[in-house]
């Protein structure tokens, strides 16, 4: 299947995002951004605007409830972590309820390996918070094809949870995979290159070529997620990540390895947001 027709198959149950998450995902390299222009968009979204503070307030963000509206959240958390509140709080409320898919479960992912991908991107030299929405969508796709085919999509979990690879079930049963799908609704909804290719390339960032190194950012940061999920040491994280990738990134072996606890925490913790 290809994707104008299982985008067609999905129409009316994907995934939509408040324009303001587009425009802020889009601003990422804009140092001009008006961030009173942000907050007024922001706060004419009512169900946005509470989500936003919801998560502001709680203990992980600091804001132990004093946070009353979002200019000061601004004041206290800055403009980078709004950015990112709003982004989360945008993209983990779009998706419309599907059967037979845990949702729930869906984001907690998602978000850890956006929190890891954000802790790697710092170490790399790379933007924490374009990293962070790299890692918030790179199984988005996942959603598309559940939305577009229930049923086949149900059976690649089963397949999935039994021991096979996610990817090759996908290309053998439906003929296209997640990536595949994520890329393109990410074109969809006008987000900016960089993060399209970096969401198509996360399984193979060291064989595409120019690809951007947030692909390899997801790939490490997804690795991470995985292993410390199932309960990994810190040291044998270590020993086992894939050194390629840690050298495409420029990850220096030592801080790395420090910042390991500050990464499986940020793997392991459950989310307010979901």
């Amino acid at each position: 299947m290809d994707a104008a027709h299982l985008f067609e198959r999905a129409s009316g149950r994907l995934p939509s995002v408040p324009k303001v998450v587009q425009e802020l995902i889009s601003s990422f390299q804009d140092t001009a951004v008006s961030i009173d222009s942000i907050i007024d968009k922001v706060a004419q979204d009512q169900v946005l605007s509470a989500r936003v503070l919801r998560l502001a307030n709680t203990a992980r963000f600091g804001g132990l409830g004093r946070v009353g509206s979002l200019d000061e959240a601004v004041v206290l958390l800055g403009f980078d972590n709004l950015r990112m509140l709003v982004i989360a709080s945008g993209i983990t409320g779009a998706a419309v309820g599907m059967p037979h898919f845990d949702m729930p479960a869906f984001w907690q992912h998602s978000l850890g390996r956006a929190n890891a991908a954000k802790g790697l991107a710092r170490l790399a030299g790379l933007d924490p918070q374009l990293g962070y929405t790299c890692g918030l969508l790179a199984q988005i796709g996942e959603l598309v094809l559940h939305a577009a085919l229930p049923v086949e999509a149900s059976h690649v979990d089963r397949l999935v949870a039994g021991g096979s690879d996610r990817l090759s079930v996908e290309r053998l049963t439906l003929g296209i995979d997640l990536t595949e799908v994520g890329a393109e609704l990410a074109r969809r909804w006008n987000f900016p290159p960089l993060l399209q290719e970096a969401i198509r390339h996360q399984h193979d960032p060291l064989e595409a070529g120019e690809a951007t190194p947030y692909a390899a950012l997801i790939s490490l940061a997804s690795f991470l997620v995985a292993g410390f999920g199932v309960e990994m040491s810190e040291s044998e994280m270590l020993e086992t990540l894939p050194q390629a990738v840690v050298q495409r990134l420029g990850l220096d072996p030592a801080r790395l390895a420090e910042a390991m606890p500050a990464l499986r925490a940020a793997c392991t913790v459950q989310h307010e947001l979901v």
